[in-house]
């Protein structure tokens, strides 16, 4: 019943942890995680993690983009690159190119990129994508510049 081996939040089914970046925080460096991240403050520096990523309307980043799912609520200078899915909401801005298994934009959100879209052919090749070492294997379909002004 009782045992002294320790488990994490994850192995118990418990949420996984979150790496929080508050407003007023301000970093110059790279960051390579395995956990979810939310950015309130600003980073210059590219940002890897195999998990979530919320850009919240007060963050920004100015740097490369590397996650499972990213969620902009603020800005993006940089390029970005998800395996599932990347939300730009009602108030987030981007500057750069956008490669993502799926792409949403709501009304409102300012988008100046290249989209194009990420053709995964396999889990491991999305692995390679993050470490890097794919880069001219990256498969993508159609590419287009959009801008989204709201009027």
């Amino acid at each position: 019943m009782w045992n002294k081996e320790k488990k994490s939040n994850q192995e118990l089914g418990g949420p996984s942890s979150t790496s929080f970046f508050a407003p007023g925080f301000r970093m110059i460096g790279d960051i390579d995680s395995n956990n979810d991240l939310r950015v309130e403050g600003i980073i210059q520096g590219n940002i890897t993690t195999s998990k979530k990523i919320i850009v919240g309307s007060t963050g920004q980043i100015i740097g490369n983009v590397k996650a499972s799912h990213l969620c902009i609520m603020g800005e993006i200078v940089g390029d970005i690159l998800v395996t599932d899915t990347t939300r730009i909401c009602e108030t987030g801005i981007v500057n750069g190119t956008i490669t993502s298994g799926q792409l949403q934009v709501d009304p409102g959100a300012e988008l100046e990129a290249t989209v194009k879209k990420l053709k995964s052919t396999s889990k491991n090749d999305a692995v390679k994508l993050y470490e890097g070492k794919n880069e001219e294997k990256k498969e993508s379909g159609s590419e287009q510049k959009l801008r989204v002004v709201q009027a």
